[in-house]
């Protein structure tokens, strides 16, 4: 009996510091005033590693191609991931990170040989993934802005991983009905360890990136406000980017925040902002109608775009990404 319950303690901290592991992934310094844009020259995919969260840059960067216009999405049966292609806009001109950022998502080509299927192939995806976001983690460090890894979530891991099989040898001789019960609670909590502790590592953060990390939680409070808090803040003496009642603006602004919406999880909530703000524009001229209103479309079709992206540049599992999810639902 004493050593199950000495396992099922261990067990009870192993998923304690998970929980802690995973309150404090993402977390961002706390900004005083909430900030409606990024900041100039930002990359997507280099704010999704400065808040915490580069398992969702490769998502939040096609994204922002799409919002600024520079691909748009073609979509057959469905919304499935297979029936995504992305096709580069007549005109537009990529950087060579963009391109990158394209090669590491995209497949073979489609049979017009204009647009590029997303790749089906998982594991060279998340490959290319992750020497992608690798490479534009190295320039952060050159600049002074990361500084390393915390071993933290690995160790957890480890521990977790090593008390299951100790466990298991403990539970393969049955031993009697009280040690038999306790030790399945600590099955259970060591379960529960592996879900609730984050993928990947923890970046450690130089004091540089403090400021820059502050104007991202600024965006993250923005993107979470309800609309009332948002209309306010966009139209406050210091800082308004728009006249009241200026709800063409205000859409283009909200249409561009939607890759950071992307990052901190909330891109289904944010186009339902979207539509609500486009609904809004009412019998607004056909010029404004015309320039936004396939922007929209686009807009619209990310919702499946980030679905067919997420896991599958991340290389995650997809069970346990969705039970993580929920888990950061309860935390946040």
């Amino acid at each position: 009996m004493a050593a199950a319950t000495t396992l099922l303690i261990i067990a009870g901290v192993l998923l304690s510091c998970a929980i802690v592991a995973r309150a404090n992934a993402g977390r961002l310094p706390r900004s005083l005033v909430v900030q409606f844009s990024p900041l100039a020259g930002a990359s997507v995919i280099e704010d999704a590693n400065l808040a915490g969260r580069d398992r969702r840059a490769l998502a939040a960067g096609l994204v922002d191609l799409v919002v600024r216009r520079r691909v748009r999405l073609l979509t057959e049966s469905g919304t499935a991931r297979a029936g995504i292609a992305v096709q580069l806009i007549a005109g537009a001109v990529l950087t060579d990170e963009e391109r990158r950022l394209l090669d590491t998502i995209c497949g073979e080509a489609t049979p017009s040989r204009l647009s590029r299927r997303l790749s089906r192939d998982r594991r060279r995806t998340a490959r290319r993934a992750r020497r992608l976001v690798d490479a534009r983690s190295l320039a952060l460090t050159t600049e002074g802005l990361l500084s390393g890894w915390y071993s933290g979530r690995s160790l957890i891991r480890w521990a977790t991983a090593l008390l299951v099989l100790a466990v298991g040898v403990f539970l393969a001789t049955p031993p009697p009905p009280a040690p038999f019960a306790v030790s399945l609670c600590a099955e259970a909590l060591l379960a529960a360890a592996l879900i609730v502790v984050p993928p990947g590592r923890s970046r450690r953060f130089a004091p540089a990136a403090t400021e820059r990390r502050m104007h991202l939680d600024g965006i993250r409070r923005y993107l979470l406000v309800a609309e009332a808090e948002r209309l306010r803040a966009l139209q406050s003496p210091t800082g308004s980017l728009q006249q009241p009642g200026d709800t063409a603006s205000r859409f283009a602004l909200n249409e561009r925040l939607l890759p950071y919406a992307v990052i901190f999880g909330v891109e289904k909530a944010w186009l339902a902002t979207l539509g609500a703000d486009f609904d809004e524009l009412g019998e607004t001229s056909e010029d404004v109608i015309g320039q936004i209103g396939e922007g929209l479309l686009q807009v619209m079709d990310a919702d499946a775009l980030v679905n067919g992206v997420l896991n599958i540049a991340a290389g995650a599992d997809h069970l346990l990404d969705a039970a993580g999810a929920i888990v950061d639902g309860l935390l946040s």
